[in-house]
């Protein structure tokens, strides 16, 4: 299959540009994982890549950092990456960047996903 082209949305370049202010070699893991997917090749198991549901049904989503075992997730050690593949296109679409909290505010704790009694 041929190379898929890279499209970031300006949602995504922002990001990047906060992330890099917090710890520059974030960026160079988040391009890594993005060229072996711009070579239409599945990321190795460690990122955790998955389809998302719910309101972000449509896009996927990989996992740059995962916090430590025992240790609070933050900007610096929580971030993932969303995004989409137009395979009609041949594009990659980066979405979004950055940690969990910020991605997903309160959606871990939130009342509204929890059946009330």
């Amino acid at each position: 299959m041929k190379k898929l082209k890279f499209k970031p949305r300006d949602t995504f370049n922002i990001d990047l540009k906060k992330l890099a202010s917090l710890d520059r070699t974030i960026i160079s893991e988040i391009r890594s994982a993005i060229d072996i997917l711009l070579e239409d090749q599945e990321l190795p198991e460690e990122f955790k890549d998955h389809e998302l549901k719910r309101r972000m049904t449509g896009y996927r989503e990989f996992h740059v950092r995962d916090a430590p075992s025992g240790k609070a997730p933050t900007d610096v050690n929580d971030i993932l990456v969303i995004y989409t593949i137009d395979k009609d296109e041949l594009i990659l679409i980066a979405i979004r960047a950055g940690s969990h909290s910020r991605l997903f505010p309160g959606s871990n704790s939130s009342e509204k996903f929890h059946k009330k009694i």
